[in-house]
């Protein structure tokens, strides 16, 4: 037996199983994050109908699932029926003769924790012209834009409301002088708000499931948070802290109302790493009998 073959198969065979491990792990890890579902957006009555063929809501969609995979913190479970479509043909496709096992399994849809209900309240995407004094075929162009959107965010197994995300992203081009009148805003214009207010949308969603908490706090008057470059922290940012007292109910219902926050100070943003971030601390309330500690909440002042 050649040994140099013989080491070499082994150490391949070590690695698939170290690779199969290890997908296995993620498997596991995906398998408890929450999973949301994004319903297609809907767009209010107030929308006018001459600006909606500029209004794309497959991409605006598209732009909200993307935010949520890319939080890395949750399923995200399409509720697109041409997507739905596409899986159960696949899964007919597995109980045909032609298929060799690897193909879909049969089963129901997975269900979601979250529900998203998305609403554009206001959509405008515009081009004003100005003709040019003294010029007879020069204009001053300027193209302008907002989209607003509203989400509601619906815990499935109780069918509460959980919050309510007020999203809003608008542009203005800089003004051009042209030879011409007429046409509508750039595509791409379109493009850069979804992603805008997709963001948004997904970094206040994890501030309510994943509520950013201080996990350590160093010997230099700082703190590091479980915040990294990926959520739209910013350095120079100053942030509010709050102590998570007991749990409250309802007296009437039983029902929980969460937990009472008592205010104990506020931090700066001072470096952002991949995946935590150091923030100075600025003002405490009572640093004596109440400093900032592991475990409290931080968030955006309102």
């Amino acid at each position: 037996m050649n040994p140099i073959g013989s080491r070499s198969c082994g150490a391949s065979l070590l690695l698939g199983i170290l690779f199969n491990l290890l997908w296995v792990g993620q498997a596991a890890v995906a398998a408890e994050q929450p999973a949301v579902a994004i319903k297609e957006p809907k767009i209010s009555e107030k929308v006018s109908k001459s600006v909606r063929k500029y209004l794309n809501i497959d991409l605006l969609w598209a732009e909200l699932e993307a935010s949520f995979r890319a939080t890395r913190k949750f399923r995200v479970v399409s509720r697109n029926t041409e997507v739905i479509a596409e899986i159960r043909e696949e899964q007919k496709f597995s109980q045909s003769d032609l298929a060799k096992g690897d193909a879909a399994a049969t089963g129901e849809l997975a269900n979601a924790h979250y529900l998203i209900l998305p609403k554009v309240q206001n959509f405008k995407f515009y081009r004003s012209v100005k003709r040019l004094p003294n010029f007879d075929s020069k204009y001053r162009r300027q193209d302008s834009g907002l989209l607003h959107l509203t989400a509601q965010m619906v815990d499935t197994t109780s069918g509460q409301v959980v919050a309510t995300f007020d999203l809003m992203s608008r542009f203005a081009s800089k003004p051009r002088i042209v030879n011409y009148r007429g046409g509508a805003p750039d595509s791409t214009w379109f493009t850069k708000m979804a992603k805008d207010v997709a963001a948004q949308l997904a970094d206040q969603f994890v501030d309510v499931v994943y509520p950013m908490k201080v996990i350590k706090r160093t010997w230099n008057n700082e703190v590091i948070i479980n915040r990294g470059r990926d959520s739209g922290i910013e350095r120079g940012q100053v942030y509010d802290v709050f102590f998570a007292g007991e749990e409250l109910f309802d007296p009437d219902t039983g029902e929980s109302l969460g937990r009472g926050e008592e205010f104990v100070g506020k931090i700066k943003i001072t470096r952002i790493n991949p995946r935590v971030s150091y923030a100075k601390i600025i003002s405490e309330v009572d640093p004596e009998n109440a400093p900032i500690r592991v475990g409290d909440i931080v968030r955006r002042p309102q």
